[in-house]
């Protein structure tokens, strides 16, 4: 009776024009593998070189150009009726850009917006977590969060410091034995046992781990750290890992993007912290080469100190 029933629904929403998806284990491990090439797809457009001269251009007219020019998606917070904070879509854009990403372009752009109402620095970018690329206020920003875990065991090891370690005396040694491979009970080692008074000075782990918060909150957006009085992101220390809740934005100045190419991201300590934090911020910005996203499995790295060339397949999708 319910292989009727289940038959004649089908049926029914055949007849309707409406095909029933059916979820299958191959759609669902597609859907893990793709995750994050909504991102990507969406930075290599916005990577593409632009060339532009913007006169007297409104900001709504200067996004809705890029998003058209780049076939990227941007989804704008506006000033509107239900949102009192927001981007202006009035605000008037004057720049020149040659050769600069679309993204580099779009950055100015909103930069320049904030900077003309009293605020410069309080605009930015980000993915939502359904793979939406969004600019706007980080105020705005800041209301869609999500927690990371960030192992930082590397970076709370200190070797300790030996400053009352015992001699070995290597005369000694060779006066007892005579030359004849003879020996006494008498210890090469001297000044053993003297260090009862040493005191280890290191750091705690805990203490270790609040500088490593101090840098943090202080490089990396450092007004929309709680701890600094704001309302962007809020960090804790746990066993080894900083519990970080914050907005994309933040999280990308802590430690980039997985699906980032390698030589578009700065490490630190690469070779000593594996799998460790990665410190970027907006200086990021100023030495990558962010005229085109190279695809790694394709890479056609530019010469040095020449210009990036765009790949046909990238120019044409």
């Amino acid at each position: 009776m319910q292989i009727k029933t289940l038959v004649a629904g089908l049926a029914c929403c055949s007849m309707l024009g409406v095909v029933a998806p059916v979820a299958t284990a191959t759609t669902v491990s597609s859907q893990v593998a793709a995750e994050g090439q909504i991102e990507r797809a969406t930075m290599i457009r916005l990577l593409r070189p632009v060339t532009v001269e913007l006169t007297e251009q409104r900001l709504e007219d200067v996004v809705e150009y890029l998003a058209n020019v780049t076939g990227a998606d941007i989804d704008a917070l506006w000033i509107d009726d239900a949102n009192a904070v927001g981007l202006d879509p009035d605000q008037i854009i004057n720049l020149k850009a040659r050769n600069a990403s679309a993204l580099s372009i779009l950055e100015r752009s909103i930069e320049q917006a904030a900077t003309a109402y009293g605020e410069p620095g309080s605009a930015s970018w980000q993915f939502t977590r359904y793979g939406t690329f969004e600019i706007g206020p980080k105020e705005r920003l800041n209301k869609h969060r999500r927690v990371e875990l960030y192992d930082i065991n590397d970076l709370l090891f200190e070797i300790p410091d030996f400053t009352e370690a015992p001699t070995f005396d290597l005369n000694s040694v060779l006066q007892s034995s005579g030359g004849r491979g003879g020996g006494n009970s008498q210890s090469p080692f001297q000044n053993t046992g003297n260090n009862n008074n040493t005191r280890d000075d290191r750091p705690s782990r805990e203490e270790l781990a609040e500088n490593v918060i101090e840098i943090l909150t202080t490089i990396v957006e450092m007004e929309q750290w709680e701890l600094n009085g704001g309302d962007g992101g809020s960090v804790r220390f746990y066993q080894g890992h900083l519990i970080v809740n914050a907005p994309d934005y933040m999280h990308r100045g802590i430690n980039g993007y997985r699906w980032w190419p390698k030589r578009l991201t700065q490490r630190a300590s690469a070779k000593t912290i594996k799998g460790g934090m990665t410190f970027t911020s907006d200086e990021l910005r100023k030495h990558r080469r962010d005229t085109l996203l190279i695809d790694p499995t394709k890479p056609k790295m530019p010469v040095r100190g020449g210009e990036a060339k765009p790949a046909k397949e990238d120019i044409d999708d």
